[in-house]
């Protein structure tokens, strides 16, 4: 289903599911997902994070992409180097005008572990135990709170302001949101705010696919044909999708 105000003459199929991934023998979080030149092999890589949110400890397997079973090798491709370098790039290839802008501000949240309901879950600071938030809750919430550092990524041109990325207190992670088209066809896949694939273009069409969720590291095949991205599916699990597109 396409949602927009314009919309693309784009075809693109329901998502076709390749593998799924088991997080324990990958060792870590996805964080970089690319093709091979021929479009036969996927590339990824995993990585571990600190209690800071920065990544650490990458591992690196190749897949068939066929089958996305995953195989350990000792370093990243050449060729999985190459195309990363033009698939999370702030501008699309061969563009300086069609890009991404990079905002960084600091953010006040709450530690998940106190959590509270009564009036401060709605917004309001309430002294009066009877109306559900003590002013004791509201001293030890405020003490659990935290400053975090925040990116946002939006679109320059295109469908401008449009967000492909938000970092709350992690490192901030190129390419992990999003993925430019090849050289020439002027596109973007992203993981929009509802957290579903979606595809802009930079003459300000877009649409998503409904049936997706939980996207991440959306990744054009070398030749446009197609588009390869990650779920989550629970814990501790990945799931490989692809999409085939046509313009």
């Amino acid at each position: 289903m396409l949602t927009a105000a314009l919309v693309f003459a784009l075809q693109v199929s329901a998502p076709a599911l390749i593998s799924t991934l088991d997080a324990g023998k990958l060792k870590g979080e996805p964080t970089q997902l690319a093709w091979s030149a021929d479009g036969t092999q996927v590339f990824l890589q995993t990585n571990e994070r600190d209690r800071s949110g920065m990544v650490k400890t990458p591992r690196y397997f190749v897949m068939s992409a066929a089958d996305g079973k995953p195989r350990a090798v000792d370093a990243a491709p050449v060729w999985a180097t190459e195309y990363w370098a033009w698939k999370s790039n702030q501008y699309a290839p061969g563009s300086n005008t069609f890009g991404i802008d990079i905002k960084q501000d600091e953010r006040t949240i709450s530690s998940t572990s106190s959590a509270m309901g009564g009036a401060l879950a709605k917004g309001a600071v309430a002294t009066d135990p009877t109306a559900g938030t003590t002013a004791d809750e509201v001293m030890n919430h405020a003490a659990q709170s935290q400053q975090v550092r925040v990116f946002s990524l939006t679109l320059k041109e295109g469908v401008k302001g449009e967000v492909v990325g938000e970092f709350v207190g992690q490192q901030f992670l190129p390419g992990y949101t999003f993925g430019w088209s090849p050289g020439g066809l002027g596109m973007i896949a992203y993981t929009n705010s509802s957290g579903r694939l979606a595809i802009a273009g930079k003459d300000g069409q877009k649409q998503q696919v409904d049936s997706t969720k939980n996207v991440l590291l959306p990744a054009w095949s070398p030749d446009g044909s197609r588009i390869a991205f990650l779920q989550r599916a629970g814990k501790n699990a990945y799931e490989l999708y692809v999409v085939a597109v046509k313009q």
